[in-house]
Parts: structure tokens; sequence; C-alpha cells
């Protein structure tokens, strides 16, 4: 199976929210773990409700750790008394001695998304002035690609280096719980890796091992993070938030794509929380017999009919800041931008476009 988050987000793990586990069939259902799948895949799988996959999880004794699941494993789902019960074995008390495959744990998260969750892609706009900046090269050249050598304006002392470029500016607006100011974030666009090979006189030189798109001067470094494996699960938000945009600057964002939420860590956000995304309903104006729809920089005493809000598509936290966070677009129904909000997944229907 190789059913990856976004597919997923039609199939059932980004339903909407419900107060108990849904009531499963009378027969049992068994999957085979196989390579590729991720443990939300299987928690969609198995469970209407993804929301409490862990919780059934850990009440089965057999499933020490629901981080140590390998492909070949076989899961069990069984009904009892209308509650659902996951039996597991595992491959390695399946195979001979010495033959149980060398494989790694699966991931509680698409692999896709890591790169996200390992490297800081919003920093604060204050921060950008001490970060180490690419000058350029002896040759003048302003389009530097992969083994190109290149200076940097800092003097480094890790080996390991990230590229990024600048791309967009985001401000969350001052609140009385924040700042007196607004706090302006930067989005970082990754480009290149590289190795420092020397330092000298408050300078270091790189060569780039690694080019997604060329690098030139005043792109900034940051330093390459470790390799850690991510372990979070979806859960639903407990915090409005609006769209602050895409997170390198696009008007409209789709499936997969990343975008800015004004709220974050101090606001109770963290990763793996999921909002539905919605569009503010149209607003009627007017008495019975002469209704019109109010144009949008149209200012008006009269009264108003607001229409309901309109759900849109789906989104997941992969990084909370404190004050903002950045998120994926795991549905999208119509193009998302600025503006929308995310609001908690509710256990009432709501009119979808």
């Amino acid at each position: 199976m190789t059913r990856k988050l976004f597919n997923l987000a039609a199939a059932g793990l980004l339903a909407i929210a419900l107060p108990v586990l849904a009531a499963g069939p009378a027969e049992s259902q068994r999957y085979v773990v196989e390579r590729g799948d991720t443990l939300w895949d299987i928690a969609a799988t198995f469970f209407d409700n993804p929301w409490q996959w862990r919780d059934v999880w850990y009440a089965n004794p057999a499933i020490k750790d629901p981080n140590l699941i390998y492909p070949g494993d076989v899961l069990t789902l069984t009904w009892q008394a209308g509650k659902p019960a996951v039996s597991y074995k595992s491959r390695r008390a399946i195979a001979a001695k010495g033959d149980a495959p060398k494989t790694s744990a699966l991931s509680s998260v698409d692999p896709m998304l890591l790169p996200y969750l390992q490297q800081d892609m919003l920093v604060e706009k204050a921060r950008l002035v001490a970060l180490p900046r690419v000058l350029g090269s002896t040759d003048g050249r302003q389009y530097l690609s992969v083994h190109d050598t290149l200076y940097v304006d800092a003097s480094l002392g890790a080996k390991n280096w990230q590229v990024f470029r600048v791309e967009k500016t985001f401000l969350r607006p001052a609140t009385s719980e924040a700042s007196a100011e607004p706090i302006a974030m930067v989005s970082l666009k990754h480009v290149a890796d590289g190795r420092i090979r020397a330092r000298s006189e408050g300078r270091s030189v790189m060569t780039l091992t690694r080019v997604v798109q060329e690098v030139r001067p005043n792109d900034v470094l940051l330093p390459l993070p470790e390799n850690t494996h991510a372990r979070f699960w979806p859960q639903v938000a407990q915090t409005d938030a609006r769209l602050l945009g895409h997170l390198y600057g696009s008007e409209y964002v789709a499936n997969g794509q990343l975008v800015v939420l004004d709220k974050g860590a101090n606001d109770g956000v963290t990763t793996g929380q999921m909002f539905t995304v919605t569009e503010g309903g149209a607003k009627v104006l007017n008495d019975p017999g002469e209704y019109r729809y109010q144009n949008a920089n149209e200012s008006t005493t009269q009264s108003i009919t607001p229409m309901p809000d309109v759900t849109v598509g789906q989104t997941m936290v992969v990084r909370a800041y404190p004050w903002v966070s950045l998120a994926v677009i795991t549905q999208a129904r119509q193009p998302i931008k600025a503006g929308m909000h995310a609001v908690p997944p509710s256990s009432q229907p709501a009119y979808a476009r």
C-alpha cells in the first residue's frame, strides 16, 4: 500500500471529527503492513474517525509502541461490543530466526513532509541581519551551480549548510497577547546545500554539493539539520486562525502546498493539528423583494444577512513557531488564498462549494 497523506485526504483521514469512533462491521479486518505505509495510512484504513486512533492503538498491550511497526507485520481489527480492538503479530515473530527483513519502522508522517519538520522555513525578519550570506564567486558570476565555489560573509564553524532565498514577508497584526508591534516573519526557500572548505579573516569558502535552484549573492545560510525521525499525530485544532498566504507568495494555493497561519505555539497550535479552511459566505442587503449581494468594497448602513461560510479545504500544521505556523494543504476543493479562515473540524455538517 502506497497511499500517501495527500491521497488519503479524500479517503477519510481528513474527515470531519466525530465524538466517538464509528461502529465497524461485525467481521474482522486483516492488513499486512507494506513498505511505504505510514501509521496514518493504516489508521485511515481501519478507523472512520482517525482522531482517536492512537488511543485505540495504545489500548492493545500487544502493540507496546506504535512507533515500532514494521513492513510484514500483521494487524487485525475486530469489534467487541461496538468497540474496536487491534491485535498485532510481528513479522519478527512470524519469520524464522534470522529471516526477519532489515527494514525501518514506519514513519508517523509522509516522508515528503520531513524537510518542513526539520528545517526552519520561516524566520523572524529581525533575525535576517544575523544570518550569514553569500558574497559571490571570484569570477563574478551572478548564478552559481553544483560544484561551484563561493564565499560567505562569516567564518562558519559547522561543515554542512543549506542555502535559502528570502521570498516573502508575513505580518501578524499586533495583539495585546503578542506585541504592541506587528510580528514580521519572512519565508525562506531552500535552493542549495554546501560544504565549508576553508575559513579566513571572517569569511568562509563553500563548495555547492547540491543545487535545487541556482545560488545568487545575498542568499542566506542555515546549518544543515540533523536527520531526525518525525513523530506526531493528527489531532483537532483548538483555535481559529487566518491564512496569511502561500509560503512563497503565490496568489492561490493547491493540494500539497504550504501556507502560513497567523496563530502559533503561543496560541496553543501544535504540529499535527488539523484545520478546516473556510471562505466567508456572501452578504445580502436590503428588504424582502429588493435583496442584492453586497459588493466587496461597499460600505452600507443597511441591515445585512450573511450567508453561511463555505468549506473549501483542509490543512495540517507541520511546524509551529511562537506566533505563526506553517501548514500544508491536504485537501483543496477550490483554489485557496490569503484571508481565508482556518477553523477546528466540526461534527456539524457544513456547506461545501
